[in-house]
């Protein structure tokens, strides 16, 4: 992102994440895997473990790129012998929400073969998951927190994990229009607040 920042050079521009943050301005997440088996049981897991808690933080708008984009177990292979997950949204929000998703991803990536709670293969949640009703998805929440907290691997990333649970439990939702750079200590970000809308990057 500092890269990206010396080459555009161009401090008018807000940098934005989340789903669905301007109309018709879908943006989405993709997580890559490698050296890992791509199977169903994997793809589930990831909707249930790591989709469904993202959801619980998303922003108001975010719901509004499904199901076009974020379909659930959505996926794709890559030349380097892996594959992307693709159902998530923009999650560059902060880097506390970025290491969170890949604490989650890797803990699931190591052990979905224990992680066998499937709330989204009910209708009626999956409905849930696509119109973003948090309320009617916050048991089933809790539930695959809960069960990733019995996880071995959960203490060694708690410090990453922690803040994405209390925001998931308090179904505090991201501000899409906020330019991310001020979380990432990328400059400008000290200079200005909210862009507008017609400078979003």
């Amino acid at each position: 992102m500092r890269t990206a920042a010396r080459k555009i050079g161009d401090d008018s521009l807000a940098w934005i994440a989340g789903g669905m943050p301007l109309p018709g301005f879908p943006l989405g997440g993709h997580v890559h895997f490698s050296r890992c088996w791509l199977n169903s049981h994997l793809l589930r897991a990831l909707d249930n473990y790591l989709a469904l808690p993202l959801m619980m933080i998303e922003g108001e708008t975010t719901a509004l790129r499904r199901p076009r984009y974020g379909l659930l177990g959505d996926y794709r292979r890559q030349r380097h012998g892996g594959f992307e997950y693709r159902t998530l949204p923009s999650w560059l929000v902060s880097p506390e929400i970025a290491l969170g998703v890949f604490a989650l991803a890797r803990i699931i990536a190591d052990r979905y073969f224990e992680l066998d709670q499937r709330p989204l293969d009910d209708m009626e949640a999956q409905e849930n998951y696509y119109a973003g009703n948090k309320p009617g998805l916050a048991d089933a929440a809790e539930s695959v927190w809960a069960d990733l907290e019995k996880q071995p691997m959960y203490g060694e990333f708690a410090r990453y994990l922690r803040p994405l649970r209390e925001q998931s439990r308090r179904m505090e939702g991201w501000q899409e229009l906020a330019d991310f750079r001020r979380s990432w200590k990328i400059g400008p970000y000290g200079r200005k607040q909210d862009a507008a809308q017609e400078n979003m990057l």
